[in-house]
């Protein structure tokens, strides 16, 4: 009976979710796009063999939009006679790819010292906290600049750097989160116990930071692709013969008055994304909050009727009945 129950309670959940999923269209639209592109970046290079490296220099500057040649030049060719759609393609896996390894690296390494520095304090939390000052303290692009200047710009580095950057944010909100979060009655309930710290941290306290912080990089997602296309327009980002959206932009540039399509078209793609990055991390925030209100009903239904608390099972549901 129990497990009849845990189940229809997740199908309901899974149910007014996609309900407010579809009832927001931007959304819908946004994550449909998301998806293309991340299909794209996982097996487009694939299916595209080595189309983008392929030179035709009859096809310099293609104009796009013509059915003349093979579809792969319907975006028009570059000043090599390079396919469009092809290079498109390939950095859409290449920014994907720096941007994502950039984000989750920050939110799991910003949130670790944030969880610390919320939950112990003192010395430890302050340290922490002033390491975040010192880092904000610097422009973002401006640090990235330098240091990549200074050092070999390549992949790994390129992630490093945007990953530092971005990992003041994460230290706040989960440093914020925690100094809330600690004070209620099941962390207090599982000190009581005898609950080590870093169990009270990482099982009882963390699993509530991770929808803001995932809030969070839906939309820092956007800023670091920014950045990423930014630093290579400025030429210390990816070096040919890779590719990026930035890239692609600032090689465009030099023919924005006879070849447009080579800078309009990547511009419009790093547009598109950050602008479904936006919408979707606006839709999340509702969803979340929503989460959120459901977990304070559910934590006041079970003190005033303790007894129905024993009829679930899942680790929100066990904190309610660990402090009743």
């Amino acid at each position: 009976m129990q497990i009849i129950l845990e189940k229809n309670h997740s199908i309901n959940k899974f149910r007014k979710i996609f309900s407010m999923f579809m009832n927001d269209k931007l959304a819908l639209i946004s994550i449909i796009f998301l998806l293309c592109m991340v299909f794209l970046a996982i097996f487009g290079p694939s299916l595209i063999s080595e189309s983008y490296t392929k030179m035709n220099l009859r096809l310099r500057n293609l104009e796009p939009f013509s059915f003349d040649h093979h579809f792969m030049y319907f975006f028009g060719a570059d000043a090599l006679g390079r396919s469009m759609i092809a290079r498109l393609i390939l950095a859409t896996q290449n920014t994907m790819f720096i941007a994502g390894s950039a984000v989750i690296l920050s939110m799991t390494l910003g949130g670790i010292l944030g969880l610390i520095s919320g939950y112990y304090g003192g010395r430890t939390g302050n340290l922490i906290m002033r390491m975040a000052d010192i880092i904000m303290s610097f422009p973002s692009l401006l640090l990235a600049v330098i240091v990549l200047y200074m050092f070999d710009p390549g992949l790994l580095n390129l992630v490093i750097v945007l990953a530092f950057t971005r990992m003041p944010i994460y230290m706040r909100t989960a440093r914020a989160e925690v100094l809330e979060i600690r004070e209620r009655l099941f962390v207090s309930a599982a000190i009581s116990m005898g609950a080590s710290n870093l169990r009270i941290i990482f099982k009882h306290i963390a699993p509530l930071t991770i929808p803001t912080l995932i809030t969070i990089a839906t939309l820092d997602f956007a800023f670091v692709m920014l950045g990423e296309s930014a630093l290579s327009f400025l030429g210390v980002g990816i070096q040919p013969p890779e590719v990026t959206w930035g890239l692609m932009v600032a090689q465009g540039r030099n023919y924005l008055q006879i070849a447009w399509w080579l800078a309009f078209f990547p511009g419009l793609i790093i547009m598109l994304v950050a602008l479904s990055l936006n919408l979707l991390s606006s839709w999340l925030r509702i969803v979340f909050r929503n989460v959120v209100s459901q977990f304070w009903i559910i934590c006041l239904r079970n003190i005033l009727c303790p007894s129905s608390a024993k009829s679930h099972s899942n680790p929100i549901h066990a904190h309610v009945v660990f402090v009743c």
